[in-house]
């Protein structure tokens, strides 16, 4: 649909008569185009964004989430120059899924990338109605561990609305949680921890009422330094 001409150094506010239907979950690309009839040079005429229409996913203390990624990726996804694949895990170290053949993994048959913060993106979650919600689930761990100084390292964010995100627990809380606390970044930094393990949360400590948590929503990050990167 073509909009009215718009005069140079100004701003035209437009609705369109027909809208896209982006009801189905899924992956999106809206783009817009300038068009000037003496304009010769294209390249920088276009401008684009990307969205991503995840479903709400109720979860009950009588209907618990078990998502082990085998039939599909479980609508998390992942946005921009991430090392974060889905897919058959096939690198030096971690080399399978925790069950059955597939795995979110930072670069399924290779390294994570330097100097990045590699993030994978959950749906939404409606845990309003449980009486103790929990976060579980398997990782293996293989991040640049410098120490005393911070050089790779991965953590669990959640929102409650997609756009303001906090770090989930802190070291010393739940089970298997963050192994390093560099000032007030606590984190998984470790080598070499490539067998598949249980790491457990319980949501309470957000401090958020669980009556509130109908749209919740996890990020995993990676973080990395400029140099020396391994299976993630």
């Amino acid at each position: 649909e073509s909009i009215p001409s718009i005069p140079a150094n100004d701003t035209v506010y437009y609705t369109f008569a027909g809208t896209a239907n982006m009801a189905a979950a899924g992956n999106y690309r809206v783009e817009a185009e300038v068009m000037y009839p003496t304009d010769t040079y294209d390249i920088n005429d276009t401008t684009s964004t990307e969205l991503t229409n995840t479903p709400v996913i109720t979860v009950t203390n009588a209907t618990p989430h078990l998502q082990n990624f085998e039939t599909d990726n479980g609508y998390w996804y992942t946005l921009g120059n991430s090392s974060w694949e889905y897919g058959t895990p096939a690198s030096y170290k971690i080399n399978r899924a925790a069950s059955g053949s597939k795995a979110w993994k930072t670069r399924l048959a290779g390294n994570y990338d330097d100097n990045t913060a590699a993030i994978l993106y959950s749906p939404c979650y409606d845990v309003s109605t449980m009486a103790n919600p929990t976060l579980s689930f398997s990782l293996a761990l293989d991040l640049e561990d410098c120490g005393a100084g911070f050089c790779d390292g991965a953590y669990v964010e959640y929102s409650t609305d997609g756009r303001t995100w906090s770090r989930l627990g802190t070291n010393g809380q739940g089970f298997n949680w963050y192994n390093k606390s560099y000032t007030s970044n606590n984190l998984w930094s470790v080598q070499n921890y490539h067998r598949w393990h249980v790491a457990t949360i319980p949501l309470s400590v957000t401090g958020i009422p669980v009556a509130q948590l109908t749209q919740l929503r996890f990020r995993f990050v990676v973080s990395s330094d400029p140099a020396v990167n391994r299976d993630g």
